[in-house]
């Protein structure tokens, strides 16, 4: 007598054994092939930036999604060669020179320390004698690894280059299947619930997207400005500054005054200086025109650019900067304001859950751009209009989702 077949259930216990199985391999995974990540994580970011334009184009050109992304790749690297064509040659001449000045750089500090054991401060004099060693070795250590760290894509151009085309491969996918991978994700969640964690959802994407879009267009922004300043105040080596300066944007607090404090070493040392001025007055205007930089950035141009949509608190964006550097790395550095932003809504979101708050109105207007399968001459449904509650409008979506 053969046994009644009937699938597998699993109980509670064996569903939570589950989980954790597969948490555990995962990470097990990403420990053991952290080393060929890199491209992927990349990718997923560059397709995530990317994705609304090439939908967008897609949707109203009904040329295929490959198409437009072998454009993007075209328009890309042609700018990209541009800029190494007509900026390349700049930046490689004051690099070359930044070099070379490094001994005379190096001398006039060991001078001034070795002359000036003394240092009057509003009439108190202030022995500076013990930091004289520290000092010197720091910049004797600088000196020496300065011209020696050449960029690791010229150490290991073979493994660069692979790990590059993977890259533009990754995401040329991402970027196909980008619509499907997100809805797919979603079907993953029970029909009940899809709502409410699109809506999550879609407040998830408006930080992220608010506050990367963000600093993206806040580097060039402020490289442009930064080099008219430099340029302006005769700061050698202006070309280089401004680019580190811009690049140092995407590192909030500490980034902007380390590029800072660069540029005034950097016109504290040189040769020669505008305007007859002396060397420490020169470095002086150059930190005063940083920090006038920084103001007119965060009262003018962070709020037209970035808006509102990452809001920290400045002690929690420093333990931000701090943790992430700690875990992560230079890697940690970059994803850390984005990445706390995200656990802080997401927290909020458990606390209503924790407490029982009341929820606040679903989010469930349809996508902005409809399925690639729907007709171009289709006319739009009728949106149903939602109740005081916010729930009619869930109600009649529900079945169409599940």
């Amino acid at each position: 007598m053969s046994a009644e077949s009937r699938p597998i259930r699993l109980s509670p216990a064996g569903k939570f054994i589950t989980i954790a199985i597969i948490v555990a391999l995962a990470i097990l995974l990403i420990q053991a092939a952290y080393g060929v990540m890199m491209p992927f994580i990349a990718a997923a970011i560059t397709a995530y930036l990317f994705n609304p334009i090439i939908r967008g184009l897609h949707h109203r050109t009904r040329i295929s999604r490959a198409f437009w992304i072998l454009v993007l790749y075209v328009m890309i690297g042609a700018l990209i060669y541009l800029l190494v064509r007509f900026v390349g040659p700049l930046i490689t001449s004051q690099y070359s020179e930044l070099r070379g000045q490094v001994p005379a750089i190096r001398s006039a500090i060991e001078y001034q320390v070795a002359s000036h054991q003394v240092v009057d401060i509003a009439g108190v004099n202030v022995d500076i004698g013990s930091l004289e060693a520290p000092v010197l070795e720091l910049v004797q250590e600088l000196g020496r690894s300065l011209p020696d760290r050449v960029p690791h894509l010229f150490l290991t151009a073979i493994e660069a280059l692979l790990l590059f085309i993977t890259y533009l491969m990754v995401t040329f996918y991402f970027l196909l299947q980008a619509d499907q991978i997100t809805e797919g994700a979603y079907r993953l969640v029970p029909a009940p619930y899809r709502a409410e964690i699109r809506s999550l959802g879609r407040q998830i994407d408006a930080v992220l997207m608010g506050y990367v879009r963000g600093t993206l267009l806040l580097i060039p922004i402020m490289a442009l400005c930064t080099y008219i300043v430099l340029i302006i105040l005769g700061v050698q080596y202006a070309a280089i500054i401004a680019i580190a300066t811009g690049c140092l944007e995407i590192i909030p607090l500490i980034g902007p005054w380390t590029a800072a404090g660069t540029a005034m070493a950097v016109a504290m040392f040189q040769s020669t200086t505008p305007f007859g001025w002396d060397h420490w007055l020169l470095a002086g205007v150059v930190g005063l025109s940083y920090f006038v930089l920084r103001m007119v950035e965060d009262n003018f141009i962070i709020p037209q650019v970035v808006g509102h949509a990452v809001k920290l608190h400045p002690v929690l964006v420093l333990f931000a900067i701090l943790a992430g550097g700690a875990i992560g790395g230079a890697f940690g550095l970059l994803i850390a304001i984005p990445l706390v932003a995200v656990i802080q809504l997401l927290l909020r979101y458990l606390y209503r859950k924790l407490v029982d708050a009341p929820e606040p109105p679903i989010d469930t207007s349809p996508p902005q751009v409809k399925p690639v399968q729907s007709s171009a001459t289709e006319k739009p449904a009728a949106r149903p209009v939602a109740s005081q509650s916010g729930l009619s409008a869930h109600h009649h979506r529900q079945p169409s989702e599940s």
